[in-house]
C-alpha cells in the first residue's frame, strides 16, 4: 500500500470510532421514568450524630435540607 492509502485508512477508522462514540453517547444514556432529585420545599432530613469519647458521651443532631438551593444558602458568603 501507497503512503496516500495508509493515511486514508487510518483518518477513516478514527473517523469511525468517532462517530461509534457520538452515537453510543447520545442514545446509551439511561432514561429514567421518574424525575430525579427532589423539588424544591420538600422537607428535610435529620442527620444525628453521637461520640462516645473519655468525658462522655456527645452527641448533636441537625436537619439538612433536601432543597439544593436552601443547602447552599448557608454556604453562599455574605457580603
Amino acid at each position: 500500500m501507497t503512503f496516500t492509502a495508509w493515511v486514508y485508512t487510518v483518518s477513516g477508522v478514527i473517523t469511525f470510532i468517532g462517530i461509534v462514540r457520538i452515537i453510543k453517547s447520545t442514545f446509551g444514556k439511561i432514561r429514567y421514568s421518574t424525575k430525579r432529585g427532589t423539588t424544591p420545599s420538600q422537607n428535610a432530613t435529620l442527620v444525628a450524630s453521637s461520640f462516645n469519647g473519655l468525658n462522655g458521651d456527645q452527641g448533636q443532631a441537625g436537619l439538612i435540607p433536601r432543597d439544593p438551593h436552601e443547602y447552599a444558602k448557608p454556604m453562599v458568603p455574605k457580603v
